[in-house]
């Protein structure tokens, strides 16, 4: 049991040292990194996360050219996905209910090689917004600072602060 404990010491400490070289910050809050997590940031990845909560099974890449930003406060639930090819960024206390998937691109389906070649675009996460379960967000979303987004939600476009955003595709039900 000692030995595992060593061992997974060794495997955060090496972690956090990669994550934090070049000048990119990444804080964890909750001080340990699910071993069933995943952090992937390529060579020419940008990222400042200023603190953040993974929980178990959570996928975090950011690949080369990508642009990641992360506020204060920040909790991911069980099972979450984030994958930034261009830029995402997320205001400090907002929560991320389990089985979310957050993607700034999409694949191009008219190229000869799709997995090869995306549509970059962007997200933007207000401050201070919960968003439930099971939540898709795409490129291009402006969500604003204290906003509700329903379980289920598939996210794309511009929603306005201190709203209730529900539905596939995500409307403004009411302001709140």
């Amino acid at each position: 049991m000692k030995i595992i404990q060593i061992l997974e010491f060794i495997y955060r400490w090496g972690l956090q040292h990669q994550l934090n070289k070049n000048d990119n910050i990444w804080k964890f809050k909750n001080k340990t990194l699910p071993l069933s997590s995943q952090i992937d940031c390529e060579n020419g990845a940008q990222y400042k996360i200023e603190g953040v909560i993974l929980r178990d099974r959570c996928s975090v890449r950011v690949r080369n050219g990508g642009i990641l930003n992360i506020g204060n406060n920040v909790a991911f639930n069980n099972n979450c996905t984030l994958t930034c090819r261009g830029k995402i960024t997320i205001g400090s206390d907002t929560n991320i209910g389990p089985n979310c998937a957050i993607f700034d691109h999409d694949h191009d389906y008219m190229s000869k090689n799709r997995m090869e070649n995306y549509k970059i675009g962007s997200i933007l996460i207000g401050k201070n917004v919960w968003i439930g379960a099971n939540v898709t967000i795409l490129k291009n979303s402006v969500i604003g600072d204290n906003c509700v987004i329903g379980a289920g939600s598939v996210v794309k476009g511009k929603y306005h602060s201190n709203t209730l955003v529900v539905g596939n595709p995500a409307v403004e039900k009411k302001v709140i």
